[in-house]
């Protein structure tokens, strides 16, 4: 499938002083091997870097804003998706590479709450009933499946001990605590934020997880949407959190030096709008 993705960000000083040495760092898209991105737009034109875990970011200057002024960038992605499956070939890893992710993506963070007794002992049962860390993974996307009740977007992120205590949440929620359960057992875990194209404009903010096993490599996993090792053309996927548990869509630095006499408050929102391009569109 062949979308089009316009992201505009829209950024107002509320404040009563200037705003000054403004600087964005915008997160666009990450790898992943069932998205290619063919083409993007930006304006006012910025620089594009690849950040930690293969996140590419757009880097824009944000101009001298007075108060009640406002700043509106926009990123224009094409974007081709198809349905990938990343069980089908076998890919074994190396020990030397388990190793290094085991240390790596198998740490407690904040919403990854690995010691937990209530996790811990999720975990335990999990592993007694499983023979290697693919029927451990199935068997702990079948458990959080069943035993947390999906619900609509929160307004806030619970984390995975409250998912399990609580038996309810978000998508949030269900990748939070399939992560918590598999680097409890020291399988390499992490999650990734995007969308969800319903073929309506607005696309579905979305979190999902990865999950390393030794013969497949990284497969993708989506507990709130029932899906393990593939993902379909309507995934787009944003960011990549394995070595920290966040990392907002925008992130907004500027010189705060009045701030702590007068008072500072910048608002930053982003909307995203999808649509499918024919063949052939621009």
């Amino acid at each position: 499938m062949k979308l089009l993705i316009n992201m505009q960000a829209d950024v107002i000083n509320y404040g009563s002083s200037k705003m000054k040495d403004g600087k964005m760092v915008w997160h666009l898209f990450t790898d992943m091997d069932n998205q290619f991105v063919t083409s993007f737009d930006i304006f006012p034109p910025a620089r594009v870097i690849e950040k930690a875990e293969k996140n590419m970011v757009a880097v824009i200057k944000v101009p001298e804003l007075n108060p009640g002024e406002a700043f509106s960038p926009t990123i224009i992605l094409r974007i081709d998706t198809i349905m990938r499956n990343w069980l089908m070939e076998p890919q074994p890893a190396p020990s030397e590479e388990l190793r290094s992710l085991r240390g790596t993506y198998c740490q407690m963070k904040k919403y990854w709450e690995v010691e937990d007794s209530l996790i811990q002992d999720i975990s335990q049962s999990i592993a007694e009933q499983s023979n290697g860390d693919e029927a451990y993974a199935r068997l702990a996307f079948d458990i959080v499946r069943e035993t947390v009740k999906l619900k609509t977007h929160l307004d806030f992120r619970l984390g995975a001990a409250d998912a399990a205590k609580d038996r309810e949440g978000d998508c949030d929620e269900h990748a939070d605590l399939f992560i918590a359960l598999n680097r409890a057992v020291r399988i390499p875990c992490r999650r990734v934020v995007g969308h969800f194209y319903r073929r309506n404009e607005e696309p579905e903010p979305h979190a999902w997880t990865e999950v390393y096993l030794e013969k497949h490599g990284w497969a993708p996993v989506d507990p709130a949407l029932g899906t393990f090792g593939t993902l379909s053309e309507n995934y787009f996927s944003r960011i990549r959190e394995g070595l920290v548990s966040e990392r907002p869509t925008i992130q907004l630095k500027w010189n705060r030096a009045q701030a702590r006499t007068k008072g500072e408050f910048v608002s930053i929102e982003e909307k995203v709008k999808m649509t499918v391009l024919q063949n052939g569109a621009s």
